[in-house]
């Protein structure tokens, strides 16, 4: 008997009970749908965060902190400093700008000297909101919901807010109208002995995406209002005492020095160059490499689940082959007394078997296309609500499509050996007799 017969005889024989084979066929879908849609989240989520990290250039980046030991997320949070560690001073900047491989090095820093934003007549409170400010010379780039991102020319005049603060401001899904807007910063009343307490109005340019509340201006926008603290010593009864005035970021020193790498070939190199001035350093691709891990343990979490899911389902297969040995053990002695050979029987009886694996897979990608096209479309407006450009972030790859089909087709047919070599061990003068 050639294969295709064996194949069309598998089909016929599988028509006879359509219920059972319904069922098993459905089992076999269960565990399908399940490998493939948690091993496509984790492998689309993998993929979303290499080509983020890819767009705004983070692969390439170094952040050096003033203290050691914070990893890539803790430098990205730049916390106004304290002025512990390693002052990040402007010479501290030109010697990292000059390590071989670095094209350019930003200063940053974030600071809390604002106590509340207007807009119209929307006030919000900035406890809980980060101001953050740099030097925009393409080194820092951020996913831009509306508008664009700072630029040199907007010292003194413009602001970038992230989605979280546009929300908060009543411009939730229409970033577009807070572009152009005007913005008053009220200086907080508890600072001390600072000056420059009068609140700056500023124009908002850009709308971005980022992790939480934050609002970023240029850094030379910054030294206009960063207060200056006044402090004197000395003095008695016939002496005056001397004081002098220092701006807080000039004393504290930048938060944190963004580098800029020209290839992610010489990011090692410029790390351990940067670790020799005793500052802390934190290159983007580990934390790529981080969270690639993290999703491939997940991965293997979920793909064990699914395992789980197709071995039940090759019982259902076991189950319906013996059911269909028992079914047809006259059929069989009729074909041995005819001079099928076992080999014959047991191929027909895999085939068989590999046919519910095939369609139970086939079925299965199937469904597992139409889920992932509706976790789309929950999350593409989930993404535009939060100003997020990117869309259809989940894909069933096809490799892995036609990987989970050959697994279903393989576990069907190593399922069916056990019933396939029962049939046709059957003595057939003994199969002849059944009724």
């Amino acid at each position: 008997m050639k294969l295709h017969d064996q194949f069309r005889t598998g089909w016929r024989n599988l028509s006879r009970q359509k219920l059972r084979s319904g069922l098993t066929i459905f089992a076999i879908v269960v565990g399908a749908v399940s490998v493939t849609v948690m091993l496509s989240l984790v492998t689309s989520a993998k993929s979303f965060l290499t080509s983020s990290f890819q767009k705004t250039g983070e692969d390439r980046r170094v952040i050096v902190t003033p203290t050691p030991g914070l990893d890539y997320r803790e430098s990205t949070w730049a916390n106004w400093t304290d002025g512990s560690g390693v002052k990040l001073t402007d010479e501290m900047v030109t010697r990292l700008a000059a390590i071989p491989g670095v094209r350019h090095a930003t200063p940053l820093t974030s600071f809390g000297y604002f106590d509340s934003v207007e807009a119209g007549t929307t006030v919000l409170t900035l406890k809980n909101t980060n101001m953050v400010a740099y030097e925009p010379n393409g080194t820092i780039t951020r996913d831009v919901a509306a508008g664009r991102q700072l630029e040199p020319g907007d010292d003194g005049i413009g602001i970038v807010i992230s989605t979280d603060v546009a929300n908060n401001l009543g411009f939730r899904g229409a970033y577009d109208s807070a572009l152009g807007s005007p913005i008053t910063l009220t200086p907080r009343k508890d600072m001390g002995n600072q000056t420059n307490k009068a609140p700056v109005t500023l124009t908002v340019v850009g709308v971005i995406t980022t992790d939480g509340a934050q609002m970023e201006v240029t850094l030379n926008s910054a030294r206009t209002f960063i207060p200056t603290f006044e402090q004197c010593t000395g003095g008695g009864q016939n002496t005056q005492p001397t004081c002098t005035s220092q701006n807080d970021l000039d004393r504290n020193g930048y938060a944190s020095v963004y580098l800029d790498v020209d290839s992610t070939k010489h990011v090692d190199a410029v790390v351990i160059a940067a670790q020799k001035l005793s500052v802390g350093v934190a290159a983007g691709k580990d934390e790529i490499a981080n969270q690639e891990q993290t999703f491939t343990v997940i991965g293997a979490v979920l793909g064990g689940i699914g395992a789980i899911a197709l071995f039940v389902a090759a019982i259902g297969v076991i189950n319906t082959m013996v059911m269909a040995t028992l079914e047809r053990t006259r059929e069989i002695g009729i074909m041995r007394a005819i001079g099928a050979t076992k080999r014959t029987i047991r191929r027909l009886f895999t085939v068989e078997a590999g046919v519910l694996g095939f369609l139970g897979g086939v079925l299965g990608v199937a469904v597992s296309f139409g889920v992932a096209a509706l976790l789309n479309s929950i999350l593409n407006r989930q993404l535009a609500e939060n100003g997020v450009t990117a869309r259809d972030v989940i894909s069933v790859p096809a490799g892995l499509a036609l990987l989970v089909i050959a697994v279903t087709t393989g576990i069907g047919m190593l399922a069916g050996r056990l019933p396939a070599r029962r049939a046709a061990n059957l003595d057939p003068v003994e199969a002849l007799r059944h009724e």
